[in-house]
């Protein structure tokens, strides 16, 4: 059972290796997170977002809300999150729930200190990180949800219980449904997702997503939701219901159609940029 084991991380890692490339610091090139500096003097108060991407993507899937939103004189923060856009190796043995959690609130702090003001907008996981942090931090004026990844359903922790069985003589899983995550197939050829889980990877996103799902009424900030019809990772039920237990005064839904489950580089990305830009500008003064 070891030696198989082994061969299998070795298979997986060397496959991984050899579909990216890194660069000196290790970082799957293209995937690295990033700041955009705003494009317009819109004078004082000087504004931020910061982009929270999902589970096992990079910040590359944010890149084009980003850029949409620096246009619209927004400075932009995008970064990696622990064990993301990395070997697998890495992966394995730094994402976690409290990493990533930290790392959301380090960003939002270090913004906070050199702007007026700092939204949040947060994609899948990123959207469960997001809701956290403004249970820790009730000035942020306005968030974006992007298909927030709240709770889990069952079928997908009896998946996490098998990883665990699996985990005896795979180190490492595919995952299962990234091609229909974004239906555009430029997009998809273009994401640097390793499209490779663990069980201990899985279970720590079910922390994030239960947590989340907990925070939910305690969470007051003005709040757009935005989430596609053919999300093939969150049931519209499952979305409607986490909406309205959202403890927001001041929240808006809104559907998309003709995309998957990551928005902001899917066909949708034009419509999810517009609203997104539209929201923070209409709580940002």
């Amino acid at each position: 059972m070891m030696f198989w084991r082994a061969a299998a991380r070795t298979r997986f890692e060397a496959a991984h290796a050899r579909r990216f490339r890194v660069d000196a610091q290790g970082i799957v090139k293209g995937a690295a997170g990033f700041t955009l500096p705003a494009s317009t003097d819109r004078g004082i108060p000087r504004r931020a977002v910061l982009l929270l991407h999902g589970f096992n993507d990079t910040a590359q899937s944010m890149a084009y809300l980003g850029g949409k939103l620096q246009a619209r004189g927004w400075t932009v923060r995008a970064p990696l999150l622990p064990g993301h856009g990395r070997d697998l190796a890495t992966m394995a043995r730094e994402s976690r729930a409290a990493r990533w959690r930290e790392a959301a609130l380090t960003e939002y702090d270090v913004l906070r200190r050199e702007y007026d003001t700092v939204t949040v907008v947060g994609q899948s996981m990123g959207g469960a990180l997001a809701l956290l942090l403004a249970t820790e931090r009730a000035e942020i004026p306005a968030l974006v949800l992007l298909a927030p990844y709240v709770g889990m359903p069952r079928n997908l922790q009896w998946k996490v219980l098998g990883a665990w069985i699996a985990r005896l003589a795979l180190p490492y899983l595919r995952s299962v449904g990234g091609e229909t995550s974004i239906h555009d197939p430029v997009a998809r050829a273009a994401s640097l997702g390793p499209g490779v889980v663990t069980a201990r990877t899985l279970t720590e996103l079910r922390r994030v997503a239960e947590d989340a799902e907990s925070a939910l009424s305690r969470v007051w900030a003005p709040a757009l939701y935005l989430q596609s019809r053919e999300d093939n990772r969150i049931a519209a039920h499952d979305a409607e219901v986490h909406f309205a237990t959202l403890g927001s005064a001041d929240k808006r839904q809104e559907w998309l159609t003709g995309c998957g489950h990551i928005i902001s580089a899917d066909y949708c990305r034009d419509e999810v940029a517009s609203l997104t830009a539209d929201w923070l500008d209409a709580h940002v003064v």
